[in-house]
């Protein structure tokens, strides 16, 4: 299996084209992906990337059901161009 990691920072619309939202409300984002479900690894390293943004209260990974609960304040988000390039497109997941 490929290193999550690289191919998050090396291609993060190919991670977000591999997430499944299923709910989203400015501020709360649960989604899923395949990539971290039994992965312990890529759970790992996906953590460890969204854990550097202090814009974000909550970061929880379920590695069994690969779910991710993103709890944020949407006001400072929208000041971080990195963040707010990955809340428009889960946005953009959750309308589909």
């Amino acid at each position: 299996m490929f290193k999550f990691l690289t191919q998050f920072f090396d291609e993060k619309k190919y991670f977000l084209s591999t997430v499944e939202v299923s709910s989203y409300i400015p501020g709360r984002i649960r989604c899923y992906s395949s990539l971290i479900k039994n992965n312990h690894e890529n759970a790992v390293l996906l953590e460890d990337y969204f854990s550097k943004f202090d814009e974000l209260n909550t970061f929880k990974i379920n590695e069994v059901t690969g779910s991710v609960l993103i709890e944020y304040d949407a006001d400072k988000v929208t000041r971080n161009p990195e963040l707010r390039e990955i809340e428009e497109e889960l946005k953009k997941k959750a309308s589909k």
